[in-house]
């Protein structure tokens, strides 16, 4: 059909006029100069990249420091660092990558989320294969802001991959009742093999640098610290929420710094070990502690806390814990595994609930609020053990004693200083198939009439049964001395043993 409509001159097939050609011509440019920010945008905002051998500051989010010119900040982005002249790299933008990576040969690099930023790693999380250690920090300031670093998914904070380990440092507040740095696990993620460390606020009332664990996050096989405050300054600290968990973290408290699982869902959790002379607040929950096997001493105060009672602790693995100070906790504690020894001189080491020995042993030379039970009557492995091994000492219970069938009290004597071992409780039961084991240890011998009381019974009534291999007035012979048993002697009810001729 012809076109009768001056106004519809077709777009092909006509001759262009001026004004259709520089219309075409602005399209054009249009066109070519969106793409050209299109693909800068991209570039400048979204990427992996690599960080410059030498960048021209030390600003995560400038796109100029990054090889290719991009900021690594998006979920399925990489941050990749090798040799560099400038390795302290602070954010300056909220920031998200899956994984960041020190290549071998990598420099010694310090990433710090400044104060206000947040750094989220939500893939695979920190990897090191260079022979330096990586630190990260959560950083603060005087105006009161804080710099936060947040793992999500199922991000790991220190990616094993031969290379040492990664720090990770939260800054303590520098203001007066400012909060100090942190660091957040969540969902499935884990700190792994990292070196977490909180420090004290540096101001009265500046807070500390915290680490905390919510959702099924684990705090793996990692080493906590957290440091008093300094000035006045409250500690820094770790807390576990909800279904949590503390694996086999290696966890150490100083000053005022402290450990919270008042928050965490019934009926609690475990951690590694339990080290340093800070605080552990329980609310009503379970700590159990030793899944790392290793032998500690801690000197802080365990209690309940947020407002809870109830709290209990849970001796397990083969470690030895000394509890060096005295506790509040009222829920109990109970060795199922390893050596738990109150070394506490005044109050309670063990708070004021019962002392249940399943397995493995209890002793000390401290002093306990509660009632000690030794077995479980049906099963062997308890073991009552006062002093300090090698060493004779008094363990003093403020309470009843009970040996339960299977269940065993050790007693080391040492012939050199004429000292037995010797337990003090409140009214003594000793249930039948109880076992009696003497260790006679040094040199010489001991003139016959020395009397040693092994069991301080202070209560008006008897002793309670005895033990199955040490009868009542019965004798036996160790390393040339020969003793006798009597469930009378003492002031008349107490457990004693004399050398005899």
């Amino acid at each position: 059909m012809k076109n009768t409509n001056p106004h519809l001159t077709p777009l092909f097939g006509a001759p262009p006029s001026p004004l259709r050609t520089l219309a075409w011509a602005f399209l054009l440019s249009a066109a070519a100069i969106l793409t050209l920010l299109l693909s800068t945008a991209s570039s400048s905002f979204a990427g992996s990249a690599t960080w410059k051998a030498s960048p021209a500051t030390g600003d995560w989010n400038t796109a100029t420091n990054w090889t290719p010119t991009t900021v690594p900040n998006g979920a399925s982005d990489t941050a990749t660092f090798a040799t560099s002249n400038i390795t302290s790299v602070s954010l300056s933008a909220n920031t998200e990558v899956n994984g960041i990576v020190f290549n071998s040969g990598a420099s010694a690099f310090t990433i710090t989320a400044s104060p206000t930023f947040t750094l989220t790693i939500s893939g695979v999380g920190p990897t090191n294969n260079s022979a330096t250690s990586p630190n990260f920090v959560t950083a603060t300031d005087g105006a009161g802001n804080f710099g936060t670093i947040v793992f999500t998914n199922s991000a790991a904070a220190n990616t094993v991959a031969g290379g040492p380990l990664i720090t990770f440092t939260n800054n303590g507040a520098t203001a007066s009742g400012a909060a100090g740095g942190n660091i957040s696990f969540r969902d499935t993620t884990t700190a792994n093999r990292g070196i977490f460390i909180n420090e004290g606020g540096t101001a009265s009332n500046a807070q500390g640098g915290h680490t905390d664990f919510t959702d099924n996050s684990t705090a793996g096989n990692a080493e906590h610290h957290t440091l008093g405050g300094t000035n006045g300054g409250l500690g820094g600290w770790i807390a576990f929420g909800r279904s949590s968990s503390g694996g086999t973290a290696f966890v150490a408290l100083f000053g005022n710094g402290y450990l919270d699982i008042s928050g965490h869902n019934a009926p609690g959790m475990a951690i590694g070990n339990l080290r340093g002379n800070g605080a552990v607040f329980l609310g009503g929950n379970d700590l159990t502690v030793g899944t790392n096997n290793l032998s500690t001493t801690f000197s802080g105060v365990i209690q309940d806390g947020a407002g809870f009672t109830g709290g209990s602790i849970t001796k397990v693995g083969t470690g030895k814990l000394p509890l060096t100070k005295a506790s509040t906790y009222t829920g109990g504690t109970t060795i199922e595994a390893g050596t738990l020894l109150a070394k506490n001189k005044t109050g309670s080491g063990t708070g004021s609930g019962f002392v249940q020995i399943n397995a493995g042993t209890f002793g000390g030379t401290g002093m306990i609020d509660g009632a000690v039970t030794v077995g479980t009557g049906s099963s062997s492995g308890a073991i009552l053990l006062p002093g300090n091994n090698a060493t004779p000492g008094t363990l003093t219970i403020n309470s009843t004693l009970t040996f339960n069938s299977l269940s065993t009290y050790k007693c080391v004597l040492k012939r050199t200083t004429a000292k037995a071992d010797k337990v003090v409780a409140v009214g003594v039961t000793i249930n039948s198939g109880a076992l009696f084991v003497f260790t006679d240890v040094g040199s010489g011998t001991l003139p016959p009439g020395t009397v040693f009381t092994v069991i301080d019974n202070t209560s008006a009534n008897p002793i309670a049964g005895t033990f199955s291999n040490l009868p009542d007035n019965s004798t036996f012979t160790s390393n040339g001395n020969t003793y006798q048993a009597s469930y009378e002697g003492g002031t008349g009810n107490d457990l004693t043993l004399t050398v005899v001729p």
